[in-house]
């Protein structure tokens, strides 16, 4: 395989199997379960903790359709369609995070995002997970490009492969109204987080169908109630829980923070 990036490397640190929650080993160019045996492949360095009966449903289609779009997915940020890049502003603009904490983007994409928060002198210690590998190895050659460490894991947001309580800040920026489990990828969100953490969720209402119509076959139906922020979902015990409208009502925002005792 060849030698490992640095951040690719801290990164098999933080993972463990999400089916037992044992740590992994990195060996023999697998990261291995060393309780059960189960191995999983590193491919072009990015490590594939997901099996193929892992996706189905709405995670299902949206992989597909993510992988075969990643090779043009950039344009619509190149070319500003609909304005995503000013929306990405002005969530990294409410967005709490600090120099030197630990930041998990759940589904990167191809870390625009990321680009963001370091647009706006944020260098925090960046990791992201993504369903779709097109997306992964994509955002692989933007952070290279960007000149951003990060470390990068294929799984699915509803089973993190994270260990507990690792990260400063937890976000998640497109794709939620797509999940097949919502309140399971809530509940894997605030497992992985630090007491004390701040976390994102953030997606589009059913006004951004207007704006990105060529795209619409891939959504679910709006009149099903999919695109409306999931508050209800958010467990009593968080705290500072908000929900707000962004760029005129075509997105949604869910901020909270995980409780602790001593904040």
């Amino acid at each position: 395989m060849g030698k490992l990036e640095f951040e690719q490397s801290e990164i098999f640190e933080l993972l463990q199997n999400p089916k037992t929650a044992n740590p992994l080993a990195f060996e023999n160019d697998a990261l291995v379960d060393q309780q059960t045996g189960e191995q999983f492949m590193i491919r072009n360095e990015i490590p594939v903790i997901l099996s193929h009966d892992d996706v189905f449903g709405w995670n299902k289609k949206q992989q597909k359709a993510y992988d075969w779009g990643s090779y043009l997915y950039d344009l619509l940020y190149t070319f500003n369609l609909a304005n995503l890049d000013q929306w990405l502003q002005e969530i990294a603009d409410i967005m709490e995070v600090r120099t030197k904490e630990y930041v998990l983007e759940t589904s990167v994409g191809t870390g625009q995002q990321i680009r963001n928060l370091k647009r706006h002198g944020i260098d925090a210690n960046f990791f992201g997970n993504d369903i779709s590998f097109g997306m992964l190895r994509k955002c692989k050659k933007n952070m290279r490009n960007w000149n951003i460490d990060i470390g990068l894991v294929q799984a699915n947001a509803e089973a993190l492969p994270f260990k507990n309580s690792l990260f400063d800040v937890v976000f998640h920026i497109g794709g939620f109204n797509f999940f097949n489990d919502k309140e399971c990828a809530i509940e894997e969100m605030i497992r992985v987080a630090k007491p004390g953490a701040k976390l994102y969720i953030v997606d589009e209402t059913a006004d951004i169908m207007n704006e990105l119509s060529i795209f619409s076959r891939f959504m679910p139906d709006p009149d099903t109630g999919v695109f409306e922020p999931p508050v209800e979902l958010i467990p009593d015990d968080m705290s500072h829980i908000s929900c707000r409208d962004l760029f005129d009502g075509k997105f949604w925002m869910i901020s909270f923070q995980k409780p602790c005792s001593t904040c």
